[in-house]
């Protein structure tokens, strides 16, 4: 299968880290749902709808968060678990960081350095997570989320965070300013290592509510013109959405001759009918050849999974678009309602 990338808002807006150079005291960790604000620009339509659908998100959101004491002390750092959510293989994390040497510090780790319960991270950043300096004794906070590659059940798991420890005293001013570039490398800088430390929180993975706009499982279906569109998921949780469809032809010939990716090709859009804007990043997958089905006709299988919202509409619009090859053509739009 070929992976589409379908950001609907800029993912810099989403996963940049605000980098604080020799920072000397604690700052104040934002709310957990501050990741999920979204705040409509001056001139963008239905922007009191998408306020109003946005707060009340992040109002579930919040109701979501735990608290927790947990605390990672090692020679060089001092860190402290604040909050956290964990809800359908998605966590969210913040915590407070001290530096306990005599020394200016960089803290350096990456996506590829958290897991939860040994399953990587597919979908993830954060706030000052990643890339960090620390004048001595100094703190602050930081936040990480993600969406775990593979399927956790819920339960008891433990989310774990490598971080190595660097001694950039004898250059600290352009050790903070090439981090907030993100261009600095400790190891090419010849930066001692002082040491590698682990953050490890244990936490209670729960299964989200769910809501389905199939009745009972039962595939939706709708006759479009030249083909027949039969949505076999449609749910939706607190933290994210599954969308699985067929685009169904009466020949191969004809499923050949109307395909997803090319010069010309067709795709969907998810809106809420209400207006507001509720997707922030997700990705679709884009089958390589159409398929046959049990009864002779042949099929696109289409799927969509929305990793990041801004709210939980209550009715989605399926928009099927058509590229023409200098734009998308408006006039070929064909809509229909999911209601969950």
């Amino acid at each position: 299968m070929k992976t589409m990338l379908k950001t609907l808002l800029s993912l810099t807006l989403l996963l940049a880290v605000a980098l604080c150079a020799l920072p000397v005291h604690a700052e104040e960790a934002p709310p957990l749902s501050d990741l999920f604000l979204y705040e409509p620009g001056e001139d963008e339509e239905n922007a009191e709808a998408t306020r109003a659908a946005n707060a009340a998100y992040r109002e579930t959101i919040d109701a979501l968060a735990q608290k927790t004491d947990v605390v990672c002390e090692s020679e060089a750092l001092r860190l402290e678990a604040l909050q956290y959510l964990a809800v359908d293989d998605f966590t969210l994390l913040t915590w407070r960081v001290t530096n306990l040497t005599d020394k200016t510090v960089f803290l350096s780790t990456s996506e590829f350095y958290a897991a939860f319960s040994g399953i990587e991270y597919d979908v993830c950043g954060g706030w000052q997570w990643d890339s960090l300096v620390l004048a001595p004794g100094a703190s602050a906070d930081a936040r990480f989320h993600g969406t775990l590659w593979s399927h956790f059940e819920p339960g008891e798991g433990e989310f774990t965070l490598d971080v190595k420890v660097y001694d950039v005293s004898q250059d600290a001013e352009e050790a903070a300013e090439m981090a907030e570039l993100g261009t600095f490398s400790p190891a090419e800088s010849g930066c001692p290592l002082l040491e590698e430390t682990r953050l490890a929180v244990p936490m209670t993975m729960t299964a989200g509510n769910v809501r389905s706009a199939l009745k009972d499982g039962a595939p939706l279906e709708w006759e479009m013109d030249g083909y027949t569109l039969r949505v076999t998921q449609a749910e939706m949780s607190e933290v994210g959405a599954r969308f699985a469809l067929e685009r169904i032809y009466a020949s191969r010939d004809a499923a050949l001759a109307d395909p997803p990716d090319g010069e010309t090709f067709w795709d969907y859009e998810l809106l809420s009918a209400d207006g507001a804007k509720w997707v922030s990043t997700a990705y679709s997958d884009i089958p390589d050849a159409p398929v046959e089905l049990e009864d002779g006709r042949w099929a696109w299988q289409y799927s969509t999974r929305v990793y990041y919202m801004f709210c939980q509409p209550e009715t989605v619009v399926l928009r099927a678009r058509r590229f023409t090859g200098n734009g998308y053509d408006e006039s070929a739009n064909a809509d229909v309602e999911l209601q969950f």
